[in-house]
């Protein structure tokens, strides 16, 4: 069941750090060849990528590590101690994206994790498990599954749980990995003395405190504050407070935190898409259960699919209006999984449904009679299945544009695009039919031919000076008499419109009429420009005909 998470208390937070020394590693980072692959390999194999010095050494394998190969190292030199290094260009960016896919993936643990990209083979994932590690038996035991699961991914990799992220960070990487199980869980901040200096995340200045002598974190626990910014900078303290919890670390999380999310989990994984859909549709009653209570509906949905070997799927979808009635979004995640052809693989162990965006929804009161009106909620689902069957750009509707020139003042938007303004109204997003009049004009709506050209078409007219209406028109190489006519409207350009004086032809007022012919022939034309102000040969302009 989907329930609001509580905001993080002031106490040190447990906090988890799993550190992937194997990943990214040569194998890995490449974006082309596996661990397992890489560990049946006999020649040394490293990573290269172009710096100002030339091509350099990024990432190296166990066996180029023991070669006496080191990152950092000129391609050429490299080539000189072991003739059969094998060489690939490195990936720094699909390294990234790699490593965000695993801490997505690690959401099954905690709603708050993040990427924490370092060195060649010194990458890690932050978890935030603040009232998380109930759910999987204690800290150990959740520690010891994810683990479990990036390793069966062919990842060497170790964690440690502790209060603080700084402490958690640096046992991880100086801790752990000696350690049984390559796991470490600590309750005390005084485990973070005995780390070496490099445990604070403080970059070269670790470098300059070993020349002082200050080896362990617990040399400068305890020396004044003052000395240690004028000395060394700011940078120190803070990684210091922050690892001691003194100051507060906060994380930044891939997932943004919402109140609206359902998670259901099973025993034996999915195996079957039909199985899929009804799991989804289980877990879309929960949400939809707590949107009622909220009375909100969610406009912007995620599915989160977890498979059993740690890879996750992700599908989007969007509402044209709030809804949040489980068989409709369980319809419309059908059809989305129809056509995505997921890869189930072993198995889904786990499906996640978010609200990404959400929007208020109140009860709405069913008429007793059939009026002949159209459904709103029923043209709604009906937009929402057009797009996901066709896309977001394929459905579109009519909306209104700010502008006093007829041939700008509709457009055509996407259908799932909401109308700007300071408070939408329920069904103000999907595919409208016809948009409400303003509550109150001080004029009568003004009268529009039955047909309106999408661009107005130039004319020949005589008219009287210098703003009588046309005697006669050539349009379309016929001469046309005008019986009679009415007019003018008058219609001055978009003058808020920013750029409309600078362009080589600035807009210019419009006088519109509407003309009869002497065979009855009705039509729309403009004179473009006042004669004297704003130019000398008014342009003539037919724009619709009835």
């Amino acid at each position: 069941m989907p329930s609001p998470i509580p905001d993080p208390p002031a106490r040190p937070r447990p906090a988890n750090s799993s550190a992937l020394p194997d990943k990214p590693g040569p194998t890995a980072r490449s974006g082309k060849l596996d661990n397992t692959e890489a560990s049946a390999r006999q020649p040394p194999f490293a990573l290269v990528h172009s710096t100002t010095g030339g091509e350099r050494l990024y990432a190296l394998d166990a066996e180029a590590a023991r070669c006496g190969l080191q990152p950092g190292q000129a391609v050429s030199d490299a080539k000189a101690l072991e003739p059969t290094l094998q060489l690939r260009p490195a990936d720094p960016t699909g390294d990234i994206r790699r490593l965000a896919a695993l801490a997505r993936g690690c959401g099954r643990w905690s709603p708050w994790t993040a990427p924490d990209p370092g060195q060649p083979g010194e990458d890690g994932i932050l978890l935030e498990i603040t009232g998380c590690a109930h759910l999987f038996g204690g800290e150990a035991a959740l520690l010891t599954e994810a683990l479990t699961a990036l390793r069966r991914q062919g990842h060497k990799a170790h964690g440690a749980i502790a209060p603080t992220l700084g402490l958690a960070w640096g046992l991880a990487r100086h801790t752990a990995p000696d350690a049984p199980g390559g796991q470490v869980v600590v309750k005390d901040i005084a485990a973070l003395n005995p780390l070496p200096v490099t445990a604070l995340r403080i970059g070269e200045t670790a470098a300059t405190l070993r020349r002082f002598g200050l080896k362990r974190v617990g040399d400068i626990a305890n020396l004044p504050r003052a000395s240690l910014v004028r000395r060394f900078g700011r940078a120190l303290v803070d990684r210091l407070d922050q690892a001691t919890g003194r100051v507060r670390e906060i994380l930044n999380p891939l997932q943004p935190v919402t109140p609206f999310r359902a998670r259901t989990r099973y025993v034996d994984a999915l195996l079957l898409l039909d199985g899929l859909k009804q799991g989804v549709k289980d877990t879309a009653e929960g949400l939809c259960e707590a949107l009622e209570a909220a009375g909100r509906g969610v406009t912007r949905l995620d599915l989160h699919l977890f498979r059993v070997d740690g890879k996750t799927h992700l599908l989007t979808l969007g509402t044209a209006a709030p809804a949040r009635e489980a068989g409709h979004l369980a319809r419309l995640f059908n059809e989305k999984l129809d056509r995505a052809e997921i890869d189930i693989g072993f198995g889904i162990e786990m499906i996640e449904l978010t609200a990404r965006a959400t929007q208020r929804l109140g009860e709405c009161q069913e008429g007793l009679v059939d009026d002949g009106r159209i459904d709103e909620t029923d043209l709604a689902r009906l937009t929402d299945r057009l797009v996901v069957r066709l896309g977001e750009d394929k459905v579109q509707r009519a909306a209104r544009r700010a502008s006093h020139q007829p041939d700008r003042a509709a457009l055509w938007r996407p259908a799932m695009t909401a109308p700007p303004g300071p408070a939408a109204p329920r069904h103000s997003a999907m595919l409208a039919v016809a948009e409400p009049a303003p509550q109150s004009m001080l004029l009568p709506p003004p009268q529009r031919p039955l047909l309106i050209l999408a661009r107005p078409e130039p004319a020949e007219a005589v008219a009287e000076i210098p703003d009588g209406p046309p005697r006669s028109f050539i349009w379309r190489r016929v001469r046309h008499q005008v019986d009679r006519a009415e007019g003018p409207e008058r219609l001055a350009p978009d003058w808020w419109r920013e750029g409309v004086w600078q362009t080589e032809r600035p807009a210019r007022t419009r006088d519109y009429f509407h003309v009869e012919t002497r065979e009855g022939r009705r039509f729309w034309l403009y004179r473009d420009g006042l004669y004297g102000l704003e130019t000398t040969r008014p342009q003539w302009f037919v724009h619709g005909a009835s």
